[in-house]
């Protein structure tokens, strides 16, 4: 099979990432927090998983209780995304950059939770705003003035970024399309999460001795319509998988077949915490025999909820074997038994129409 390049795909000009920084802080179920020792148990059964450690942005360089980690931050967290949209403005370049503020340009922002000051006690309603709704100041700084909006998805806020930033671009709305995002690690909205998992592929077969990390993470691409050098990337399929655990390794191994070829030089799944999930995916790679690089995002970085296909493109920019020419296959679990394909090129010139 050839490495064709969808006419529909989107050239990435400039990604970056970057996360809290701060070391792990264990979760404690709070006697006074009856919600969160609940789902933490239920979060236990289904996913798996022993023990949640916690990175946040804004916690002190000192030792950390668990009360400290429940605490908003939300200046620490705009500067995070205000942070990674210099650094990926920086990758594009000063004359692009100044093309791209005189061409039409579009915010896409997304997050996983939405509003979340009714949860935390906000302490700045002026950064709850920004936060919550859409970054103003970032806004204003690079002159978005044609087409903003959020997302949210949950698990799904970068992919559906992606699509939308796609439609734009390929219907010629739009020159250009920065999307920018953040996962807040917010230990009551991450655990319920955890806990409302339908373990559509069974049980894994024994719990994880390691503790599931969930890390906060900001971070920005410039897309705009695929240039002839340099990475692409498009969204080519969602697809539910079977409810019995054989039936989804075999759809899964399958899948991952049609979409690789010869050029492709990584495969990067792992995109969910469920111990059941990262199973199925580890033996459906197996069962496909594709003999390409895998990498589990979550078992490597942790989990970043919405961010962590992104990790996984960013990623891709420093791997050793991306090279001139290459594909990767990034396969993103939706949370709800569904699957995303996100292909990504490197530079290939050769095009085709999908359907």
């Amino acid at each position: 099979m050839n490495c064709v390049v969808p006419v529909s795909a989107i050239g990435v000009f400039g990604i970056s990432m970057v996360e809290s920084g701060h070391s792990f802080v264990p979760f404690e179920p709070s006697w006074f927090n009856a919600n969160e020792a609940r789902f933490f148990k239920q979060a236990q059964r289904r996913q798996a998983q022993k023990e949640w450690l916690f990175s946040r942005f804004g916690l002190p360089d000192t030792e950390v209780d668990s009360e400290q980690m429940r605490r908003a931050a939300y200046r620490e967290a705009l500067n995070a995304v205000a942070k990674v949209c210099r650094n990926a403005f920086g990758q594009v370049g000063r004359k692009l950059e100044t093309q791209i503020r005189k061409q039409r340009s579009a915010f896409v922002y997304f997050d996983a939770w939405g509003e979340t000051a009714t949860f935390e006690g906000a302490n700045s309603w002026r950064d709850v705003i920004s936060l919550d709704l859409l970054p103003k100041p970032i806004l204003r700084d690079y002159g978005f003035r044609d087409f903003s909006c959020k997302v949210r998805g949950e698990r799904n806020g970068f992919m559906h970024a992606i699509r939308l930033a796609s439609d734009l671009l390929n219907s010629n709305e739009m020159d250009t399309v920065v999307v920018a995002g953040l996962f807040r690690s917010l230990p009551l909205m991450v655990l319920s999460s955890a806990a409302e998992r339908v373990a559509l592929h069974g049980g894994a077969r024994a719990k994880l001795g390691t503790p599931c990390p969930s890390v906060e993470r900001a971070g920005c691409v410039v897309l705009r319509r695929r240039p002839a050098q340099g990475m692409s990337i498009a969204i080519t399929s969602y697809s539910q998988l079977p409810g019995h655990q054989q039936l989804a390794r075999e759809h899964l191994a399958s899948e991952w077949k049609v979409r690789c070829n010869e050029r492709t030089a990584y495969v990067l799944a792992g995109m969910h915490p469920s111990a059941a999930m990262r199973e199925l995916e580890r033996e459906a790679y197996a069962a496909s025999a594709m003999g390409r690089r895998y990498l589990s995002v979550c078992d490597v970085y942790g989990d970043s909820g919405c961010m962590n296909p992104m990790l996984a493109l960013s990623h891709l920019t420093s791997a050793p074997e991306w090279r001139a020419r290459s594909h990767a296959l990034i396969s993103a679990d939706d949370g709800r038994g569904g699957v995303w394909a996100m292909e990504c090129w490197n530079g290939s010139d050769e095009t085709r129409d999908i359907e």
